[in-house]
């Protein structure tokens, strides 16, 4: 009982969130997230370091102290601005969803529909992801989207709820592999954020340190010559986004250099997405554990820093 009433509570604290989001001026809400960002920079200590370590890890001595606590910032602006999208995108129309944001290297993506292809999307926890996954949605076809639950059930079904009426079908993670091939038989996308720690797949490199990356993308698209299409929504301004297309991975013309096809194919999506992050590093949620299977001694903190 007492954890339903949290939910509930919770659930109440959102709404509350969302219908101040929503009767504050756009102009006043860019500030106010910014302030937001600033607070929690200041304040949020426990990710502060685990984004510290990762930039660490990224990066090493060839970024100064400084530069790295600006991206942090920035990482956070980023995370903020991406949670508005998350809310407004519940409720405005088709139209004003695609008003924000143009996209670069459509051609991509026109072609594999022209030629009949199934296509994985695949992207990352970075930027605007809560746009560029409704965006792709509504312009191109259906998306099934492979997510994790959300803890808080009534949350989980507003966001369930919007995600329906934009264009998109909610793939449970722990039975994403049959939500997947049944997409395919159905003839729609799929769309999956491959950036983040995992416990089991593949083990890759990610800028040059070992990972656990899903392996799912690489199997499927094997398994139905699918091409695997890489898209980011980079931020150029509050409400203003480019979605990033790169171009295709297409398994029917890669040369592979190994048997191991699968693993080959994942390290070529994880390099895509480095290349990205490389690009412009604010945009990266550097506040998760990536690392954390080889180097979770490093996400400890130290009883001076708490």
């Amino acid at each position: 009982m007492n954890r339903k009433i949290k939910d509930y509570f919770r659930y109440f604290l959102y709404r509350v969130f969302q219908f101040i989001f929503f009767i504050t001026p756009r102009f006043l809400m860019k500030y106010l997230l910014i302030l937001m960002a600033k607070i929690a920079y200041k304040f949020n200590k426990e990710h502060l370091h685990i984004a510290q370590v990762n930039l660490d890890l990224v990066f090493g001595n060839s970024l100064s102290q400084e530069r790295k606590e600006n991206i942090i910032y920035n990482s956070y602006k980023s995370l903020l601005f991406n949670m508005y999208e998350y809310m407004e995108n519940q409720i405005i129309s088709k139209e004003k969803l695609l008003s924000k944001a143009h996209i670069e290297n459509e051609q991509v993506i026109l072609n594999a529909i022209a030629n009949q292809r199934k296509i994985i999307f695949v992207t990352a926890h970075y930027g605007g992801w809560e746009l560029a996954i409704p965006y792709i949605a509504l312009k191109y076809g259906t998306l099934a989207v492979v997510n994790r639950k959300m803890d808080n059930p009534f949350i989980n079904a507003a966001y369930e709820k919007a995600r329906d009426r934009n264009n998109i079908i909610m793939l449970e993670k722990k039975v994403a592999a049959k939500g997947m091939l049944s997409a395919f038989r159905k003839d729609q996308f799929v769309a999956v954020a491959i950036d983040q720690h995992m416990k089991n797949g593949v083990e890759i490199e990610f800028f040059g340190k070992k990972v656990m990356a899903t392996d799912a993308t690489a199997r499927l698209a094997l398994k139905f010559d699918a091409v695997i299409i890489p898209v980011f929504a980079v931020c150029n301004d509050f409400r203003d986004y480019m979605i990033k297309v790169y171009d295709a991975l297409d398994v029917t013309t890669i040369d592979f250099k190994t048997e191991d096809k699968v693993k080959e194919l994942t390290q070529l999506q994880a390099n895509i997405i480095e290349q990205q992050i490389i690009e412009k590093p604010q945009f990266w949620f550097w506040q998760h554990k990536r690392w954390k299977k080889y180097y979770k001694n490093l996400y400890k903190r130290s009883p001076l820093h708490e």
